[in-house]
């Protein structure tokens, strides 16, 4: 049998698939914008996740101050309570205040008082609770991004921030403290008598005629000519004491190098008599038993048998050896005893030339003399005078003594010449006297300590080499040692504090050293990085930084979503519940009739005057004319409507007097008005009664009750026409 085969099946074009899967994939776009997609149920659904986050950050910074400890129930039911508070009222105030403002916003409620303070009140409520909201999201945000590369940072820059807030003030303490010396210095009468005795010196000199610069120049050429015999005597010690010191040096070598011979020896020789001690006890040993034998201990007779000779011979043998490595140890003996007397002699030598090396250091360290002074007079003047002024400034016994070569020749000169001037006492010799003296010694003792200071505690020098150690030991600790930054931290405020009481030498007092102590105490207490997370969020959130601002940023964003949500989709009347569609309504005649009731009249009145303003809403003018021209009771019904509207809020009263309603409203009053009256099918009904269909004609139209159930657009000419024959009609009947 034979099997038909089956005919093959056309391809399928993949078109019409294609478009298919495109259709259902922009399908919800075309909802979308067919408005038949509900944004507020999705709103709400991203809504809750967004609460949720809030609710796990806001519980994470709230936490840090209601737990005492880890593990503490307590404070974690606290913080759950607490929390839940917050985001309840945070959500209810939140949808309360985004559908208000939108609401007012978009003019689809009246702003009256009642609304406005509504509002407002629920404003402040949602501001205090968003606050408090914010402020424990950030604290949960803030420490997480400061602790991933800020917390280093800070903790590199804070030894450095620490120094310059406490040691530049201190500096400049110090400069005041120095400046006021310098005053009380210059103040001193002691003091000022010297700077008057300069200004009368550098002023009789001026004045000189040429007897008395000849003079001068004479005791500028003999002070020249001590000046230089004392030069030169002072190099000449100088190079001596030199000399003595290289010689000190040489000899301390030497008497290393001796006591290290001395050492070599010591070792050589200890090893040896260890070496003579043990021989010396085993020729000792061996001796005893070798009498032991001879007197018959070992079983063998009372004779020096062979044990007693074997024994006998060994004592022999270390006695013969002991005795060749004392010969061994004559040579280094007698060289460690010469290396012992020439090193005691050299330093007894070394005593001497220490002195004179000394000498040396000490008169490199002295102000050398001038060796040659200014000849020309006008030119020791000026220097001097540049002194005086220096001095007048900033006194010290550096500048007297440069002054006092300039001040010796014209002093003198003035003497012989009996050209002294009366100011200048006669025993007046070129330098202050009395407690200016005291003063400027003080004054040096405070400038050495002062240059000790600043090499040891100013910002450019030796301070700021250690804590540039400091953070290069923070910067390359391991991120497991947490400790690192308080650690270096602490070791930075060790410094700061020494350099402070260091202060104390160089012009700070007791209350000075306090207050700038504590200053450092502060800063640590307030910049330590050891503090706990709600301190450290509670100090940036308002310092702007970036961390603070980019987490304070965030906490807002997150904790107002609900509100923007529920804001914007009432702008754009996307509610939580969908909205339908207004459909056009029938048509109905608007016309006013006297026949119908006063209630009706009324509602048609006010669907002809009202008229359409912005934001929804319509305007109904009471002063309108086709208002004024109706009878007194429909205008006194339109406006009694009118007014109940607004005892309802549902409407309100303009500037102008006007009613603004609600198009809601407008569109409820239609559609009573529609229910009340009915035209078409009420008009209908009663020509069939009449029998008005069976004559034809437009009655029999408008009498048909099927077509009166059609909805028309709007009443027409004829119908109003109809509607103006049947009341004489029925008058008649």
């Amino acid at each position: 049998m034979t099997v038909a085969t089956q005919p093959a099946r056309p391809s399928e074009h993949p078109t019409p698939h294609r478009l298919a899967s495109v259709r259902a994939l922009f399908a919800p776009l075309k909802r979308f914008w067919a408005g038949e997609i509900d944004l507020g149920r999705i709103g709400m659904a991203v809504t809750l996740p967004v609460l949720a986050w809030v609710f796990y950050t806001t519980s994470s910074g709230m936490i840090d101050i209601m737990q005492k400890e880890q593990g503490d129930l307590v404070g974690i039911a606290g913080t759950f309570v607490a929390t839940t508070a917050v985001l309840v009222m945070l959500a209810s105030t939140s949808w309360s205040l985004g559908a208000d403002l939108a609401a007012l916003i978009s003019r689809r409620r009246m702003a009256r008082e009642r609304m406005v303070m509504k509002t407002l009140v629920t404003a402040v409520v949602f501001l205090f609770v968003f606050s408090i909201s914010v402020f424990f999201s950030f604290t949960y945000y803030y420490n997480n991004i400061f602790k991933l590369s800020s917390r280093r940072i800070v903790a590199e820059l804070q030894p450095m921030e620490l120094a310059a807030d406490v040691v530049l003030p201190e500096t400049k303490r110090i400069g005041a403290a120095y400046d006021a010396a310098s005053a009380r210095i210059v103040a001193n009468p002691a003091f000022k008598a010297y700077l008057d005795s300069l200004d009368g010196l550098i002023d009789t000199a001026r004045a000189a005629g040429p007897a008395l610069r000849e003079a001068i120049r004479k005791t500028q050429e003999a002070q020249q000519a001590v000046l230089a015999k004392a030069a030169q005597q002072a190099a000449s010690e100088l190079e001596s004491a030199r000399a003595a010191g290289r010689q000190y040096d040489e000899a301390q070598a030497e008497i290393g190098a001796l006591d290290k011979n001395v050492a070599d020896f010591d070792a050589i020789i200890k090893a040896k008599q260890g070496e003579i001690a043990a021989l010396a006890a085993t020729a000792r040993q061996e001796e005893q038993l070798a009498v032991d034998a001879e007197h018959g201990l070992d079983n063998k007779g009372a004779v020096c048998g062979p044990n007693c000779r074997g024994h006998r011979a060994k004592a022999e043998e270390a006695s013969r050896r002991a005795a060749m490595i004392r010969q061994t140890l004559a040579g280094p003996t007698s060289e460690r005893a010469a290396a012992l007397r020439k090193r005691d002699a050299l330093t007894a030598q070394s005593a001497a030339l220490k002195q004179k090396a000394e000498l040396a250091a000490t008169a490199a360290g002295k102000p050398t003399a001038k060796a040659e002074a200014a000849v020309d007079l006008d030119a020791a003047l000026r220097d001097l005078t540049a002194l005086r002024d220096q001095l007048r400034v900033e006194p010290s016994w550096a500048r007297v003594r440069e002054a006092k070569p300039l001040c010796e020749p014209i002093l003198t000169a003035a003497r012989q010449s009996s050209a002294l001037p009366a100011p200048i006492a006669r025993d007046f010799v070129c330098e202050p006297q009395g407690e200016a003296r005291d003063l400027l010694s003080a004054r040096d003792e405070v400038l050495t300590a002062r240059a000790a200071f600043d090499r040891k505690c100013g910002l450019e020098t030796e301070l700021r080499d250690e804590l540039g150690a400091i953070v290069a030991k923070i910067r390359n600790a391991p991120a497991s040692d947490k400790a690192a930054a308080a650690n270096g931290f602490n070791e930075a405020k060790s410094l700061v504090d020494a350099c402070v009481v260091a202060g104390k030498a160089v012009g700070l007092t007791e209350d000075d050293v306090r207050e700038l102590l504590k200053k450092s105490d502060a800063y640590l207490r307030a910049h330590s990085t050891e503090r706990n997370k709600f301190e450290l969020a509670r100090e940036a959130f308002w310092s702007f930084t970036p961390d603070s601002t980019m987490a304070l940023c965030v906490a807002m964003a997150q904790d107002a979503f609900l509100f923007i949500m529920k804001f914007l989709s009432e702008i754009f009347k996307r509610g939580f519940e969908a909205r339908e569609r207004r459909q056009f309504m029938t048509p109905m005649d608007l016309t006013d009739d006297e026949d119908e009731p006063v209630e009706i009249r009324a509602m048609k009145a006010m669907l002809r005057v009202a008229k359409p303003v912005h934001g929804d809403m319509s305007e109904v003018d009471p002063q309108d004319p086709a208002l004024l021209l109706l009878a007194q009771n429909v205008r006194d019904n339109l406006v009694a409507i009118l007014n109940r509207l607004v005892r309802d809020e549902i409407a309100h009263v303009d500037r102008k007097g006007a009613y603004v309603i609600d198009n809601v409203t407008i569109s409820q009053v239609e559609s009573r008005l529609f229910s009340a009256m009915k035209p078409r099918a009420l008009r209908a009904a009663r020509y069939a009664l009449e029998g008005a269909a069976a004559g034809g004609g437009p009655r029999a139209y408008y009498g048909d009750t099927v077509l009166a159930s059609a909805r028309r657009r709007r009443p027409t000419a004829l119908e109003r026409y109809l509607s103006q024959e049947a009341t004489p009609a029925e008058g008649s009947g």
